[in-house]
């Protein structure tokens, strides 16, 4: 097995996951300009559903598979065959299940033209099924090269082909255009799993033991975790029905629409960036700490873990609700607004309630993998369930209140995302020892601080895009050189940068 650290996988991890979000965002971006705000709202409409059917078939399972992995050296061969059985089996069962109830799931939305959509999304089901059991195996090899690459060209791919196709489609019809988009989504991921069966095919896998994993271990390790990721994309569909009929109450359904658009789209895309870290961070320590036996090397890594998702969402959040007008600005242009609405500013403000749950979100995926980690197995399911069904409260309650509409959304979902980051972190002080580092918080504080007086300071000069651009590159800058001058990370945490698993 190869000797990686920590912080070299999460690096790994994080640099695939910053490059593949880049072509991401950049391709979210463009795609909205070609839509407009109606017409990636429609577009926003598909991923609840078809998310939903992928998360049922793969959710959690490249790092479910990567435990597995980790607990059953030599016999790899085994727990491939039988994961790829039992994954294929239900992602054919979920595509079908898209293919046929399609018109009545677009027809239940009010855009029953996307029907199409799914069905041409359904193959991709089992794709991606096949890909996640691969990455779960590499990652349960600490090799986490394969599954940056693949994310990577899948991003790239779509990026090139869908733009491409959305546009060449435009001149056809709006849903025309959402069809192209979604055409280069499907070669995206042909595109992925091809390259991991490239990386399989030069591993020399076979059972060099006689103890056979069997299918109910596999389960009882993948069952939980997936259960766990199955929760949030069963909110995000709830959301894509509940939002838009709880709008309508005093918008039309064309805004009802535009308005959850903001929020699943614009918003929620520029929300997700600084989770790349903390979600590479959690997969990375999941085999990491199942590995390990010793509780004083665990308290260490988990402590790091925290550190390093602080290091770099705090800025984020710093942005997103100190300038959140420019930044939007920047990025979405005048292409958010429609139907007479000023949609930057509504975007603007979204971005400022859901930039609060970005360190919450982060924390707590550093947290179920954790909790995995010592099989508490069912613990960040419940808690995970309570804070939905809060967030599902306060959204009936409020969101048909004229004055708060789609901003109650924004709030239920940090609401929830500190809700159960609460109830895990009682859970994790049962195994692991958490101190307040007082001179680490200190020091962080101090550097934010600097960023934003430089942010500041270079944005009230002019509100040019270039100004805006400089502003925040010469933030970042003055941010990290902030971080290693007052030596932020203590010895320990830098002995993690070269401790072998």
């Amino acid at each position: 097995m190869k000797k990686n650290n920590l912080m070299s996988g999460a690096f790994v991890l994080s640099v695939g996951g910053v490059l593949a979000k880049l072509f991401s965002a950049v391709y979210r971006i463009a795609l909205t300009r070609i839509l407009g705000g109606e017409g990636i709202g429609i577009y926003q409409l598909i991923f609840p559903i078809y998310s939903l059917c992928v998360v049922l078939a793969t959710a959690g399972l490249p790092m479910a598979i990567s435990k597995v992995v980790a607990k059953s050296k030599g016999s790899e061969a085994s727990v491939l065959k039988k994961c790829f059985m039992f994954t294929s089996v239900v992602a054919l069962v979920l595509a079908l299940i898209l293919v046929i109830f399609s018109k009545g799931l677009a027809i239940l939305q009010g855009e029953r033209e996307i029907a199409i959509c799914y069905i041409i999304l359904a193959p991709t089901i089992l794709i991606i099924s096949v890909a996640s059991v691969l990455r779960g195996y590499f990652q349960g090899k600490n090799n986490f090269v394969p599954s940056s690459v693949s994310n990577i060209f899948e991003q790239f791919v779509k990026l090139c082909v869908g733009l491409i196709l959305s546009l060449s489609l435009s001149g056809l019809g709006l849903i025309a255009s959402i069809v192209g988009a979604v055409i280069g989504i499907v070669v995206s991921e042909v595109v992925s799993l091809a390259i991991l069966l490239l990386y399989i095919k030069k591993e020399r896998i076979k059972d060099e033991s006689k103890s056979q994993i069997t299918i109910k271990e596999i389960v009882s390790d993948v069952l939980p975790i997936t259960l766990t990721n199955i929760v949030l994309p069963i909110s995000s569909f709830v959301d894509s029905i509940l939002v838009v009929n709880l709008l309508a109450v005093n918008f039309s359904q064309n805004v009802s629409v535009f308005l959850y658009g903001l929020e699943s789209g614009a918003v929620s895309s520029l929300v997700s960036l600084p989770t790349i870290f903390s979600f590479a961070i959690a997969s990375v320590i999941l085999p990491n700490i199942t590995h390990e036996k010793r509780s004083f090397n665990r308290n260490g890594k988990l402590s790091f873990a925290l550190k390093i998702v602080l290091l770099i969402t705090i800025p984020c959040v710093v942005c997103f609700t100190l300038v959140p007008h420019r930044l939007i600005g920047l990025l979405y242009g005048s292409r958010l607004n429609a139907f007479g609405i000023n949609g930057i500013k509504i975007a603007s403000t979204l971005l400022i309630w859901s930039g609060f749950g970005v360190v919450f979100l982060a924390i707590n995926q550093v947290y179920s993998s954790c909790l995995q980690a010592v099989d508490e197995r069912y613990v960040s399911i419940r808690n995970l369930t309570i804070a939905v069904i809060v967030k599902f409260v306060i959204e009936v309650v409020f969101m048909p209140n004229k004055f708060l509409n789609i901003y109650a959304l924004a709030v239920a979902n940090t609401i929830c995302y500190l809700l159960v980051m609460l109830l895990n972190h009682f859970e994790i002080k049962e195994h692991f020892k958490i101190k307040l580092n007082y001179m680490f918080s200190a020091k962080l504080v101090f550097s934010n601080c600097v960023m934003i007086l430089s942010l500041v300071l270079i944005m009230s000069i002019s509100k040019t895009v270039m100004n805006t651009i400089l502003a925040f590159v010469v933030a970042v800058v003055v941010y990290f050189v902030c971080l290693f001058q007052t030596n932020i990370l203590n010895r320990r945490d830098k002995a993690l940068f070269k401790y072998k698993v």
